[in-house]
């Protein structure tokens, strides 16, 4: 055969086997590029996914283990939802700052959806026009400095009428703090939120802390949420439909009658600075704000629910364990001493402890939050749109859980004594957390970080030192520090399991 008669066959049957390869090169390509890459998992059941491995133990302890198999982002599944598991400072600045934007909203789940009014408060809602308002509005008028001079002076009264109580006290006779800081931090959040016509007691129901002990259980959210097509039959047979509307109707209640209270009086008749912040949403409700937004009543409620639950919870939480902490390490106590009375000398009034010069005190406070992370794996964060985590692809709508309590006890950043109460590790660490560094979490980090990120542990830091300048504390009936209970309870927000009993006596100085 002559070559040169066959070359265009030849040629096309090349053109053929090279277009042909190349085709199944590129749909191979293709192909594999269209299998998502997942985070590694533990093997799940069918229909209740890893729930074997969770239900009944403490969650953010769980999967702390679990990430030391499976590494800092792993993917477990409750039922039908798929769950990402952060456990690592770096990859925990990769969600709430780098790709902030993108995993900055929120689950919508049975609990929330109506005990937010239908997501209309800032914890709990999505990422929305609304939500950016509802903050702003938040951090201007209830944050604010003249809400903080007002805050200031509040908790000074209270300090004072508190002292004056112990002072009293008959010696060696043990005092419930966990009850009396609960009373302390309501007081005060409650003054500067609804003002002094406040209600201490709902009329009717629950009393209030068992009120608001209930909500905080109520927010946790339920076993249905994980599965949609029997969730209602499981929540409804188990008794928690019930149960949430039960609560919703005391805490609705409960709101209803503060600002029907406030509506009573004309606060054009009411001066601005007698004004408290339920006042001043509903003069601003009467006109439209800057976005051309009108409030209505279910904003107003969903505010006062986020003032009642995360304005007092967590500051309650992180003073009963820091007074526990330090009455466990007597060190830490005689040294915190120390630093107080000597740098306030002798003095007479609580108003004249100033605490801006308490490095000590500053990092005691610090540590607690540290090692009792309030909410341990902080408020579960959504992904907005498709994106990649270390090389995982994260699909829209994905459930992200920060584990902040296991980041904050990281050996390779917090030493073989992470687990342990001590205070001088932040003798030379700078920046702050949530915003520069990531190693410890107390109050999130990125747009949804707590908005009292910087008011609390200022407060935390003053009843602290009121206590311990004004008193010395023993453990009661000669109990030994080994025996002080330190066992915690809870998931969204975790306390301390026993309340703290304590023998306070008043210091001596000597002339």
């Amino acid at each position: 055969m002559d070559i040169f008669t066959e070359w265009p066959l030849i040629t096309t049957t090349i053109l053929v086997v090279v277009f042909s390869i190349r085709l199944y090169i590129s749909l191979n390509i293709r192909s594999k590029k269209s299998i998502p890459k997942l985070p590694p998992g533990p093997p799940k059941l069918p229909i209740i996914g890893n729930l074997h491995q969770i239900l009944g133990k403490p969650r953010h302890e769980t999967l702390w283990q679990l990430s030391k198999e499976y590494g800092p982002i792993m993917q477990v599944h409750i039922g039908s939802k798929h769950f990402l598991i952060v456990s690592s400072s770096a990859l925990a600045k990769q969600i709430l700052k780098t790709q902030d934007h993108i995993f900055c909203s929120r689950e919508l789940l049975q609990a929330t959806k109506l005990l937010t009014y239908n997501f209309m408060d800032i914890a709990f809602s999505p990422h929305n026009g609304h939500w950016r308002e509802m903050r702003k509005l938040l951090v201007s008028e209830f944050m604010g400095p003249k809400r903080a001079k007002l805050s200031n002076h509040v908790l000074v009264t209270e300090m004072e009428s508190i002292i004056s109580s112990l002072s009293s006290n008959p010696s060696k006779k043990e005092v419930n703090l966990s009850n009396m800081f609960l009373e302390i931090v309501k007081q005060m959040v409650c003054k500067v939120a609804f003002g002094s016509n406040y209600r201490r007691q709902p009329a009717k129901g629950p009393s209030w802390d068992v009120m608001l002990y209930e909500t905080m259980k109520l927010l946790n959210g339920s076993v249905g949420d994980s599965f949609p097509f029997l969730g209602f039959f499981i929540d409804q047979f188990s008794g928690w439909n019930h149960r949430l509307n039960d609560g919703f109707k005391n805490f609705d209640a409960y709101i209803d009658t503060i600002i029907d209270d406030h509506l009573k009086n004309n606060t054009e008749e009411i001066s601005e600075e007698d004004k408290d912040f339920v006042h001043t949403l509903l003069d601003i409700s009467s006109k439209e704000i800057d976005s051309g937004y009108r409030l209505n009543r279910a904003d107003l409620k969903a505010l006062v629910m986020d003032i009642l639950t995360g304005g007092i919870n967590i500051t309650v939480v992180t003073l009963i364990w820091a007074m526990s902490e330090i009455n466990k390490n007597p060190r830490v106590m005689q040294k915190l001493q120390r630093e107080i009375r000597n740098c306030t000398g002798k003095i007479e009034k609580v108003g004249e402890l100033d605490t801006t010069k308490m490095t000590y005190l500053k990092m005691v406070v610090k540590e607690t939050l540290r090692l009792h992370t309030p909410a341990p794996l902080l408020i579960p964060h959504v992904s907005l749109s498709h994106t990649q985590i270390e090389g995982y692809d994260v699909f829209p709508s994905t459930t992200v859980l920060i584990n902040a309590w296991g980041i904050a006890r990281d050996l390779s950043t917090w030493g073989e004594n992470a687990a342990e109460f001590y205070p001088e590790r932040f003798e030379n660490v700078e920046g702050d957390f949530g915003r520069d560094r990531f190693e410890m979490l107390p109050f999130g980090g990125g747009r949804r970080s707590c908005p009292a990120m910087n008011t609390a542990p200022a407060n935390i830091e003053f009843v602290i030192a009121s206590l311990v300048y004004w008193f010395d504390w023993q453990l009661p009936n000669g109990m030994k520090i080994e025996d002080l209970n330190m066992e915690d309870e809870g998931t969204l927000i975790v306390s301390k399991k026993v309340p703290l009993y304590l023998v306070p006596t008043k210091h001596k100085w000597e002339d």
